[in-house]
């Protein structure tokens, strides 16, 4: 899959989202990263100078998920970071994630400036496999 093939932005009232697709959940996750950080700024032009360990475990893969998108919001909002590449494992059975991100410094005076994500929702979530992982979710502004 292509990226633009990973990654389509869905219509909603009041909020933002998208559907995030990959061949792995491991990608479904990246995908869903990206997708997140895209309504913020243009992910392609952040450098990566910077990394980041991520352990997350949750109740079940919707938490997961919402876990997952709201460490990539808290590194954002703590200190301005936008990641793009990732070396991350997601465990099934316990509902579980860990590895690395890389990323870098969102500037406003270098980056384009987009919306901001105030917070993850379980608004129409959905993630389910067929062909490959797809998930839907909803982003509060």
């Amino acid at each position: 899959m292509e990226r633009k093939d990973k990654i389509r932005y869905i219509e909603h009232p009041s909020d933002v989202g998208f559907e995030a697709y990959g061949e792995t959940l491991e990608e479904l996750f990246a995908n869903a990263a990206i997708a997140t950080y895209s309504f913020m700024t243009a992910v392609d032009e952040i450098e990566e100078e910077e990394e980041r360990e991520v352990e997350i475990k949750s109740e079940d893969l919707y938490s997961l998920m919402f876990d997952w998108l709201d460490e990539m919001l808290f590194f954002f909002e703590a200190e301005s970071l936008v990641m793009k590449k990732f070396d991350i494992e997601v465990n099934l059975a316990n509902f579980s994630m860990c590895g690395k991100c890389k990323g870098g410094k969102f500037d406003p005076s270098k980056h384009e400036s987009g919306i901001i994500i105030k917070a993850v929702t379980y608004n129409m979530m959905e993630i389910k496999k067929n062909e490959v992982w797809k998930a839907r979710v909803v982003l509060d502004v």
